[in-house]
């Protein structure tokens, strides 16, 4: 069932969301001249790597597996990247990612490898279900919180999932 409600769920985001996902795109393109997506290869269900797919919002010179910015004001981030970030629009690409199997539109997010790599044993059992393009942790306000601060939530999800769940998130 969470499979099928992953399908529909982004099946119908792609549709109605096509003229934003159109427009974010363009934008990258025409304001930053840089290619309009980002891929990434992140350790997935049982540490399967996947590519991930997000819109590009940094500078192309940036490193592929640097630290995620933790300011708006990084002097990686492009114009149009802090946009995309503060409103999350750079996530609409993932919806690639959950049509492919590879996601789910509710789970823990995917790591990048250098940080799936230091997972103790125990932090390893967040690779037993699918990534998410969004979890607990993001809508309770948690999202700018290091790993470690927000493991919980995704413990919580991974023992209680549930599709209820999974429209409530």
């Amino acid at each position: 069932m969470k499979r099928l409600f992953d399908l529909i769920m982004s099946i119908f985001l792609i549709i109605v969301l096509s003229p934003v996902i159109i427009l974010a795109g363009f934008s990258v393109l025409v304001l930053t001249g840089c290619p309009v997506l980002f891929r990434q290869m992140r350790p997935g269900y049982k540490g399967r790597p996947f590519t991930i797919y997000k819109f590009r919002t940094m500078k192309p010179e940036s490193g592929e597996y640097e630290v995620a910015p933790l300011s708006p004001a990084d002097p990686r981030v492009t114009g149009i990247g802090r946009f995309l970030r503060r409103t999350s629009l750079d996530e609409l690409p993932q919806l690639v990612n959950v049509l492919a199997g590879s996601m789910s539109m509710v789970g823990p997010r995917p790591e990048m490898p250098f940080i799936v790599e230091g997972y103790s044993e125990w932090q390893k059992r967040l690779l037993d279900v699918r990534p998410g393009i969004t979890g607990l942790w993001q809508i309770m306000g948690r999202k700018d919180l290091p790993l470690h601060d927000n493991i919980e939530y995704d413990f919580y999800y991974i023992r209680n999932q549930s599709l209820m769940l999974d429209f409530a998130i």
